[in-house]
């Protein structure tokens, strides 16, 4: 597969991108810099991360034009004033413009719904598509969507989301959630792909002990790193790209944001990328420890 670090998907979003999660404020103005200037052309924030006043402020102080730039974030669909309740019509509509303004932006590239976690999920949608109508929105798709959350919005007579970003490694490759996903032109995001390590939130106590299902993935894993002399971080995005996903990673040290960046220097073969699939176990982890399982719809009303 010939991948290149200028290569985009078909939304024209760059394939490799930096996320935003779990940094702070300070973390996110220093990091997304440092990204920015290390090359990375996209950044993934979210409502939710608390973050997005210091990536704003990153993206300001990198000093590339806007035009190079391709902004991603998210609605959380859900809010906890005065009470956890679902986002309507116009939260939607306002949630945005006021992640817009702690980006210090006019537009984002992409405005994704964070998880089809509100029974009012199909009228977000419809915000979505007048954010996109009105510009503020170049692009909009979802997150953490089955077929059945998908198909939802097209049978309610909606446009078909642009994107689907799920998590997505050799123990979780939603298969037929991919096959759906490539059949109707929707461009799939990895997340959480460096989930199968021992180094994964290895500081984060996780209540659910999974580390017995990662063994296999870790052993197979440092043994391609190893031949390729690269980290088994490297071999698990690079993966994720010949699989034809986008993919983002995430780190404060400069060092490792730029080594994160650089995937398109060797390529996995066959033989071994068929030993990474042959690992898929149908098992998610990035939300294991919250008891949430996001793509757990609740009904629609």
């Amino acid at each position: 597969m010939i991948l290149s670090n200028t290569a985009r998907n078909r939304i024209g979003m760059p394939i490799v991108g930096f996320g935003t999660y779990q940094l702070s404020k300070e973390q996110a103005e220093f990091s997304v810099k440092e990204a920015i200037l290390a090359g990375f052309r996209h950044v993934d924030s979210s409502e939710i991360y608390r973050n997005e006043e210091g990536t704003g402020k990153g993206i300001k102080a990198a000093g590339i034009s806007r035009e190079q730039l391709f902004i991603t974030t998210k609605l959380y669909p859900l809010s906890k004033v005065p009470k956890i309740m679902s986002k309507n019509h116009q939260q939607t509509i306002d949630t945005l413009k006021n992640q817009l303004v702690q980006l210090q932006l006019d537009y984002v590239d992409l405005y994704l719904i964070h998880a089809p976690l509100s029974a009012l999920r199909l009228e977000q949608w419809a915000a979505l598509e007048e954010l996109n109508k009105l510009g503020l929105a170049k692009h909009i798709g979802v997150s953490n969507y089955n077929i059945s959350t998908l198909k939802e919005i097209t049978d309610a007579g909606l446009t078909i989301p642009e994107v689907n970003q799920i998590e997505f490694h050799p123990l979780c490759t939603h298969v037929e959630l991919t096959n759906y996903m490539n059949k109707n032109a929707i461009a799939p995001i990895a997340y959480s792909s460096l989930a199968p390590l021992s180094t994964w939130r290895a500081d984060k106590k996780q209540e659910n002990d999974l580390d017995h299902i990662k063994r296999d993935c870790q052993l197979i894993t440092k043994q391609i790193a190893d031949r390729f002399h690269v980290s088994e971080a490297k071999i698990l995005l690079r993966w994720a790209l010949q699989r034809g996903y986008a993919v983002l990673s995430r780190s404060s040290k400069p060092d490792r944001i730029r080594e994160n960046l650089e995937l398109f220097d060797f390529e996995i073969p066959e033989s071994d990328m068929k030993r990474l699939n042959h690992l898929n176990q149908n098992q998610p982890l990035a939300w294991a420890n919250s008891g949430i399982n996001p793509m757990e719809a609740p009904p629609i009303q």
